[in-house]
């Protein structure tokens, strides 16, 4: 006959069943939690909502910086943003191409070291238009060190825009500490440091490339809390009748061709043909009569030709509109 357990052996029997039940239990609800990836050797340092204020810091840069080019170099620019993206700066390296031109600036007191870099095809088409030529070469030529001299203008300007984007945050004082081509000689950043990049489409006379800016992510992570799509670096809306001042700024260096139009007449198609030099045209206008001052090709004002010291001079007496 089997032995009868006393109550308590019962009684332990339960505890310890009731013990290795709620281990069980707490084991099936670890292996039932969700697991995150977190890859170590490429960190996101930034929100969604730090990305968007970036991207905005970023799209107000390429705005200003092709309203400037294009007033500089006379010809339709744009400039536009691609993509905001967290890298590490030997990814940043391996994805431009080679021989592409480096910018390393300085951009305290936000970063002491960052890269404005350029494709072959944006530095050939903006040496070309900056050397007076008509048409724009697309051939990825080497670039020389007379390239790099003209490109500095364009960095320079390329930067000073940069720094107002940034201007509601922080006053930026850029400047460039060295232009190269010869990326893998020269290493900034460490290969494996976080880098914030951005990528731009440039487009020159509808020919289209690229261009990015890589900055170290620890240097905008002070910045960080202040970036809010609803904070600071928000544009303020303008008033009726404000003019843009910098926009206005970007075209009072811009040179326009202006002619005066002393008058109009008409001639045979054989009278042309003999003209010779020393010939004299008559004009249906009296030496009183209002010349036409035109400005590229849109009349503008009317005047009266006369001297000033040594030099033809024209005094203008009305806008064109009104005579």
């Amino acid at each position: 006959m089997a032995d009868v357990l006393s109550q308590d052996e019962i009684n332990a029997l339960i505890e310890t069943y009731q013990a290795t039940g709620t281990a069980d239990h707490a084991g099936r609800t670890q292996d039932n939690r969700q697991v995150r990836l977190y890859d170590f050797s490429r960190p996101n340092k930034f929100s969604k909502e730090h990305l968007r204020a970036l991207n905005q810091i970023h799209v107000k840069h390429g705005t200003l910086f092709s309203i400037a080019l294009a007033s500089r170099m006379r010809i339709d620019v744009q400039v536009s943003v691609l993509a905001l993206d967290q890298l590490t700066f030997k990814e940043y390296c391996a994805s431009v191409p080679d021989s592409t031109l480096f910018a390393e600036v300085n951009l305290e007191p936000l970063a002491p070291v960052a890269i404005f870099e350029f494709n072959p095809p944006v530095v050939g088409m903006c040496v070309d238009l900056l050397a007076g030529a008509s048409s724009i070469s697309l051939t990825n030529t080497k670039i020389t060190e007379v390239d790099k001299a003209v490109m500095r203008q364009v960095i320079e300007l390329s930067l000073k825009k940069y720094a107002e984007a940034w201007a509601p945050l922080i006053d930026l004082k850029p400047r460039i500490i060295a232009i190269t081509t010869e990326s893998a000689t020269r290493q900034p950043l460490l290969p494996s440091e976080g880098v914030l990049v951005c990528g731009y489409e440039i487009s020159i006379a509808k020919n289209v490339s690229m261009m990015s800016i890589c900055i170290p992510a620890w240097s905008v992570e002070p910045v960080a809390p202040s970036l809010s799509v609803n904070g600071p670096i928000k544009s303020k809306p303008q008033q009726n009748g404000v003019v843009n001042k910098t926009i206005l700024r970007n075209f009072e260096n811009v040179e326009v061709e202006c002619r005066a139009i002393l008058g109009r007449t008409s001639m045979p198609m054989e009278d042309v043909m003999h003209l010779e030099v020393g010939d004299i045209i008559r004009l249906p206008n009296k030496k009183t009569d209002p010349a036409e001052f035109w400005v590229e090709n849109v009349p503008t004002f009317c005047g009266l030709i006369g001297r000033s010291g040594r030099n033809l001079a024209l005094k203008i007496t009305k806008t064109f509109t009104d005579s």
